[in-house]
This record gives structure tokens, sequence and C-alpha cells, in this order.
């Protein structure tokens, strides 16, 4: 329970300095001048790989060491160990800027290194390192770590994972002196994609985005049947597409819905379950997903259209899942939704904020139309600002851009140290070879079955999940266990799409479930039944990625046959209609025991993606439906619930 409380501690301070005075102007004139930097590479071209992924880390540090202390006793203001770390940043980083011309040009592996490549390589590892355990905890650093011994001790490692090893003079000409390490592709994604995406976000932010996607929420279901909680539904799954993160999502949306929905009669657990279920959701869905379909279109070299695309399916079937519980909790419990006075008019919320989703329809449109992600963003972002003429409230001024400049530079800092971090594991993995290692390891205990390679593969993700951010789990995955799949015969795309999905499940399965601790922390419920909560109302995270590798429905843009398309989605929700039915033991009346047991049967008959099982699924399911009545049972009278 002590751990639980710290977890919830940790969760709801803000692990940055307050800073005032000089300090706050000095990281305010930087971080505009960061976000400015990409925002214009974003539309008017990019400067060459490692200058952009250099001065994004650069920029990224200087902001870590001076925003995040050592510790928690050092918050109160900047320390000399601060500013050190600072100017050692802009050595090590800026000796790449100023000998450029030498490192592009260089034989790489085959010129003599100069000793400050040396020095200033192994203190960007270290300084990459210290800035991640200031963002993201201990997690990362020593899964980095572990790869970065592993890469030297190769030939001490007995069996499967032996290797020759390598070099000092090899390792720095990998990992600080090519794009292999510190300036991989990751880094490249965060310095055009990510930040732009943030940078959007930011600027929607400061426009009132917020309160109009709650209010527009508010307004398609507060009426409703367990309508707070089909509003906290809404709002967190768009926001969360683009914050890229489940848990801050939960912190900033959860802050406004939690406290409704226990209102109106749900309980601290449910309301925090709900709200972490929702919010993570938002990682899956298009069009930005959470940044994670900009580094599988990188690694898989599928363009980014195509991944939202048939990205558009499951993330429905997944949202439908959760909204079918948030209805059948709310009709058990026998609750209402907003009284019609707290209800703000659909039209009246159109009028005054409907303009907010215009650069929402141009993003989407221009991504559509076959432009790069981050230069729709671009767009996008002067069409917010210009939109924002219309209305008082969401004019951007001189003051405002600057207050979205500087948030979008610090959320990026810490997906920077979490780049650098993986582009080092990913320049060992690529170095040592120990990516085909690992897929044979699970080929070879899965002795190739389909089934058993997915579950492993659930496993590894679910750990990397526990201590990472969701793209970092995802990238890391990706390179360890995708290739296991794809050698399978699950075609590249699903495979990956399956290990972006399972990543996301530690954060909302306990023991850790770090979204479902954040909504504990707003709910005030019972961390671990909270937990529980979320994995049940989110289990369809678990379920449908199960299903790319089976069923047709993750290429509903390419699929020849519409007819098996249907057949599948039809007969996959139905399945969900059943679970949920089965699991809440209601539908419009509570259900016996052996009702239950029948719609569980026919819940797991549908899921199969086998033509016999689904028939059979519909002919149990026929049946209940005929012998309804003497498979339910009159409720218990409930006190009813509304907002008053």
């Amino acid at each position: 329970m002590i751990k639980e409380k710290e977890k919830i501690k940790n969760i709801l301070e803000s692990p940055t300095r307050e800073l005032t005075g000089v300090w706050k102007i000095v990281v305010t004139c930087v971080a505009v001048t960061m976000s400015l930097i990409f925002i214009y590479t974003a539309g008017f071209g990019t400067f060459g790989a490692l200058i952009q992924r250099t001065l994004f880390l650069l920029f990224s540090l200087f902001l870590i060491f001076i925003l995040y202390p050592f510790n928690s006793q050092q918050k109160s203001k900047v320390r000399i160990l601060d500013i050190v770390l600072v100017i050692l940043s802009i050595l090590a980083f800026g000796w790449i800027l100023i000998d450029y011309q030498r490192i592009i040009w260089r034989l790489a592996y085959v010129d003599t290194l100069k000793p400050f490549d040396y020095i200033f390589g192994i203190l960007a590892i270290v300084l990459i390192l210290e800035a991640n355990r200031r963002t993201m905890g201990w997690p990362l650093v020593m899964v980095t770590l572990g790869a970065l011994v592993f890469n030297f001790i190769g030939p001490y490692i007995p069996g499967a994972f032996t290797h020759s090893g390598c070099t000092l003079e090899f390792f720095i000409n990998h990992v600080y002196l090519t794009t292999e390490g510190l300036f991989s592709n990751i880094a490249g994604i965060a310095s055009t994609y990510i930040i732009i995406f943030i940078a959007f976000g930011a600027f929607m932010d400061v426009s009132g985005m917020g309160k109009f996607l709650l209010d527009f929420c508010n307004a398609l279901t507060g009426k409703h049947v367990g309508g707070t909680a089909k509003t906290a539904v809404l709002s967190s799954a768009m926001l969360g597409s683009i914050s890229g993160s489940g848990v801050a999502n939960v912190v900033t949306t959860g802050t406004f819905t939690i406290p409704l929905m226990k209102k109106t009669g749900y309980s601290p657990e449910e309301a925090g379950g709900v709200e972490a279920a929702a919010s993570c959701g938002g990682q899956m869905l298009p069009p930005v997903m959470g940044a994670g379909a900009f580094v599988m279109a990188e690694f898989t070299g599928i363009p980014y259209a195509d991944i939202v695309k048939v990205s558009i399916i499951p993330a429905l079937l997944y949202f439908g899942l959760v909204f079918l519980f948030v209805d059948l909790m709310a009709k058990k419990k026998g609750l209402k939704g907003f009284s019609l006075d707290k209800i703000p008019p659909l039209g009246k919320t159109l009028k005054m904020g409907g303009h907010l989703l215009i650069p929402v329809i141009v993003l989407v449109f221009l991504i559509l139309k076959g432009y790069t992600p981050f230069y729709a963003a671009f767009i996008s972002i002067i069409i917010v600002i210009l939109v924002g003429f219309f209305r008082k409230n969401a004019r951007i001024n001189l003051s405002k851009s600057f207050i979205a400049l500087e948030l979008a530079a610090k959320r990026t800092v810490s997906m920077a140290s979490a780049a650098g971090c993986a582009g080092l594991i990913l320049g060992v993995v690529s170095q040592t070879g120990v990516g085909v290692r690992m897929s044979s390891l699970i080929l070879s205990i899965s002795q190739g079955n389909l089934f058993l390679t997915i579950l492993m593969v659930a496993v590894v993700a679910y750990i990397l999940g526990m201590g990472l951010t969701v793209v970092t789990a995802y990238i890391i995955c990706s390179v360890l266990a995708a290739p296991a799949l794809v050698h399978l015969g699950v075609p590249l795309l699903v495979a990956h799409l399956m290990v972006f999905w399972l990543s996301q499940t530690s954060n909302i399965s306990p023991p850790v479930c770090l979204a479902a601790y954040a909504g504990a922390a707003i709910s005030g419920g019972d961390p671990m039944k909270t937990g529980f909560k979320s994995l049940k109302i989110s289990s369809g995270m678990i379920l449908i990625p199960i299903l790319f590798a089976y069923t047709p429905i993750i290429f509903f843009s390419y699929q020849t046959n519409l007819v098996s398309f249907i057949w599948y989605v039809l007969t996959i929700a139905l399945s969900f209609v059943l679970y949920t039915i089965t699991l809440e033991g209601y539908a419009t009346q509570n259900i016996t025991i052996v009702g239950r047991i029948l719609f569980g049967f026919a819940a797991i008959a549908l899921y199969l993606p086998f033509a016999f099982s689904k028939i059979i699924g519909l002919g149990i399911f026929i049946l209940s439906l005929i012998f309804y009545k003497k498979l339910t049972y009159q409720p218990v009278t409930n006190k009813l619930y509304s907002v008053e």
C-alpha cells in the first residue's frame, strides 16, 4: 500500500521546477526558439539528418537539465550541477555541428577518430542517460545500460546470444558519428513528426480546444444513461490521440470527467477505470495515434496514410467495447445522465467552438491527399491561428503563441531523451544481431505455433511497457519480437500494429497500470481495484490485436471480398456485445448464471476466426434470444443518480 501511495504521489506531483526570474525567461526563450526552428523545418524543409537530430537533442538536453531537478530535494532552484550539465551538453552535441563537414565526408569505421570524438561521444551517451533518468526514471536507463554492457561482453556470453563484441573506436563510430545510434531514425521522427504534432496540440490547447471538446461531447452524450462516462470516453479518446501519453491524458481530462462520473453514481474505481481505458485507447485512434503511426511508417516503409486507414476499424471496435461497458454499468446501477439544464446545447456549442474542428479536418484531408504528416501539421497550425480570429476567446495573440510554443518544447523533451536511449539500444541491436537471435528464440520456444508466438510477443511487450512509454516500448519490441511474427507469415504492418497495441497493455493492467493509478489518484478509489476495472473495460486492447493475425479486419482498405470483411466485423462486434453482457451480467435486465454461460459461449464462438464456430455462436445467440425471459430476472431497484 505504501508503494501504491508513492506511485500516486509521483503521478500527481509535477516533476519539473517552477522557475522564476532570470531562469524562467531563459527557459521560455530557449523553448520558444526550439519550437520555432522545428516548426519552420516542417514547413520549409528539414536540415541534413545529422544537423536536424543534433539540434533537437541539444535543445532538449538544455531544457531538461534546467527544468528537471537531479532529485526531488533540488526542485527549489537551478543548481551548479545543472549548469555544468548544460555546458557539457553544448560541448558534446555542439562538436557534431562544429566539425560537421569532416564527420559527414569521412569514411565511417575506417578513418581514425580524433580524441575529441571519444571524449564527446562518451559524454553524449552519459548525458542522454542522465536526461532520461530525470524525465522518465530508471527503467529505460537500466535497459539502455544493459544493452551497452551486452555490446562489450558479447564474446564472454555463452549460448545463442554470444557475439564478437566491438572496440571502443567502432562503438563511438557507430552510435555517435553516424545515424545508427544517438542520431537514429527515432531521433529523426521525434525532431520532425512528433514535435510538430505536439506543437499542433499545444496551439489547439491555447485556442480552447480542450473545453470545446468536453462541451461538445457532453452535448452529444450527456443526457443519455451514463452520459458523464460517455463524455469522458469521447473527449479522452480525442485528446489522447494527440497527447501521446495515456497517463498524461488521464491527469488532464480526468480532472474534469472523473468527479462528474462519481457525482452521477459511478464508483471511484469505475470512474478511474473508465478514464484510464479511454485515455490509453486514444493512442490507437487515428489520425495521430499518439505518434505511434509516425514511428511505424518509418520502420515499415508503409505510407502513414495507409497505417491510419487500416487502424480505423480496430479503433472503432475498441471504443465500441468501452462504450458498451459504460452503458451497461450505468443501466445496471440505474444511473441517469446530466440534468438538461447542465448540458450545453449542441447548436450553441458548435456555434461558439465549431471553428476549432477546421484545423483537424484540414490535417486529415492533407494527410489523405499524400502530404507529409509534419507538413500537414504545419499548415494546420497556421489554420488554428487563422480560425481563432472568428472568436475572441479563441484568438491566438502573441502572448498565447509564446505560451503554445513553450508548451510544445516542454512536452517534447522527455521524448527526446527516450529517442536518444532507444537509438543507443537499436545501435547495439544492429551491431550485435541480437534482434535476429531474440526472434529465433521466440520461434524456438513456440515451435513455430502462431498463437504461442503471439502470446510470447504479448508478454515481451507487456514487460517492456511496464517502465517505458508506449512508443519507446513499441520501438524496442518491434525490433526484438515483430520479426518472429513476420517469419510465420504475418504481414509486416499487421505484426507492427499488434506489437504497438500490446505495448500499451501494461498501462491498464495490474500490477503496474500507471494510467489506472492516475485515475485512482483523482477519484480517491483503491488503486488496484481501479486497475482491475480498467483491465476489464479496456480488454479489447488485448483481444483485438490477436484478431489482426487471423481475420481481415486490419486490411479493410485493401479487402477484395467486401462480404467477407463485413461478415468478420459484424460477428466480432456481436461477440464483444455478448462478452460485455457476460461480464456485467446485465442486458435489459439482470442475467442469470445460465444466461451468462450461454452468452459467454456464444461470445467465444463468434470471436474465433472459424466459419463453423461463428455459425455455432450465432445459433446459441438466437436460442438465447428466444428464451431470453427465462435467462433474466428483475433487478433490484437502485437509487437513480443525476447531476443537479
